[in-house]
């Protein structure tokens, strides 16, 4: 395991440096302690039992800041660019007022954008796990009885709305997290993998409905080559039977349960969470 993958809000959280929590105001003089270098932030609450939104930057995390926190506390709820949590913590504002902070960390590998964002999968992965919930402002979703903005392109801003009770996106219950580091067991992570099958023979063998899958290859087991998700496994490994001139074993894990996009979106995340967490590195070829 990590160092103290438990401690969400703690100054070491999964190993990683943390800096203090600063209150998150476009008034406060906390906004210019951030760094302007790459890395990662997590936001919190005082309503909240633990994090709302989890986010990385590969250019300077104290810009993405910024640009989460414009117009959030004005009249009308912002568009959902150019950051598409904005939304989110204008109706978390609206409902319960100001007491919003960040804390941000900028370790070494934040530099390298595939270690950064697999960083972000594993916080995300660790955060649902440990707490059991789901980030209210990941994943584009928002706080019960919102609708959320579109971006500017569309013109529509979000509010209160009846219509967003029915429209709510409930997220899904966090992996069992068995067998976690086996990254090509056919249990791992609490999911039923299907036998590894060579991805250039499997034409017809793939049933097209939404699922998980995993590429590798035959020699090197770990790190894995690419994990994804889709509403149609079929179609989707047939176009990476066209981009792949290697051989390459893939396995998938049926998810038909899940039908909205955003619930195998959080199903990937926490696999490569999970994967970042045994290999400390990505896929080879994810991002």
């Amino acid at each position: 395991m990590m160092p103290n993958e438990a401690g969400i809000e703690d100054d070491d959280w999964l190993g990683i440096e943390w800096s203090p929590w600063y209150r998150l105001h476009p008034e406060s003089d906390d906004l210019t302690k951030p760094s302007t270098g790459p890395g990662l932030y997590r936001v919190r609450h005082d309503v909240y039992d633990g994090l709302i939104y989890i986010g990385e930057s590969g250019r300077s995390v104290r810009g993405r800041i910024r640009a989460l926190i414009r117009g959030a506390f004005d009249e009308e709820m912002p568009y959902s660019d150019p950051h598409t949590a904005s939304p989110s913590l204008w109706a978390i504002a609206n409902e319960y007022g100001l007491g919003f902070e960040v804390s941000v960390a900028t370790p070494p590998a934040a530099e390298n954008d595939y270690q950064r964002k697999a960083i972000e999968d594993a916080l995300i992965a660790v955060h649902r796990r440990e707490t059991e919930t789901n980030l209210v402002g990941n994943f584009g979703r928002m706080p019960p009885g919102y609708e959320k903005s579109t971006q500017r392109s569309g013109g529509a801003r979000g509010g209160q709305s009846d219509e967003a009770e029915r429209n709510y996106r409930e997220g899904i219950n966090p992996l069992p997290w068995e067998n976690p580091e086996a990254v090509i067991a056919d249990d791992w992570m609490g999911l039923s993998w299907s036998e590894p099958l060579e991805l250039e023979s499997t034409v017809g063998e793939i049933p097209n409905y939404g699922g998980v899958y995993r590429l590798w290859e035959p020699e090197t087991a770990s790190p894995l080559r690419y994990l994804g998700e889709t509403v149609h496994l079929s179609n989707r490994l047939e176009s990476h039977r066209r981009a792949y001139e290697e051989e390459l074993f893939v396995s998938y894990a049926p998810l038909t349960e899940y039908v909205q996009k955003f619930q195998l979106q959080q199903v990937e995340t926490e696999l490569l969470g999970a994967h970042w967490l045994a290999c400390q590195q990505a896929p080879q070829d994810q991002y």
